[in-house]
């Protein structure tokens, strides 16, 4: 079944919380944070100067949420596999393209094999 679309932001909004407690403490209660009520202008003030990859990962999954790409593969345009997004919502492809890049990826180091020694 797949989840609501408040249900799938709050994941996002819930893995984010707990990278910012992880490594940056918050200020704000969990419940603020993952209900919601923060706007993504207030979330980009917390983010500010903090160059954190994940955080960045994270930040682009509530951007293409509020624009309406969340979800969708870059690779082959379907949808990503709700269990796939509930590991990691920053997730921007399928579980077919990822396949298909992990054996280019693979295939392509064995052609350069000589170089990486």
């Amino acid at each position: 079944m797949k989840k609501s679309k408040r249900a799938m932001r709050r994941v996002i909004l819930c893995k984010l919380f707990e990278h910012l407690e992880a490594y940056y403490g918050c200020d704000w209660s969990r419940e603020t944070f993952v209900d919601g009520q923060l706007s993504l202008h207030q979330i980009d003030a917390l983010l500010a100067f903090k160059s954190d990859p994940r955080l960045q990962e994270l930040r682009g999954a509530l951007v293409r949420f509020d624009e309406g790409t969340y979800g969708i593969c870059i690779g082959c345009k379907r949808e990503i596999s709700q269990d796939i997004l509930d590991r990691d919502p920053s997730q921007r492809v399928c579980a077919d393209c990822e396949k298909e890049f992990s054996h280019t990826m693979a295939h392509a180091f064995e052609a350069h094999g000589s170089y990486m020694a």
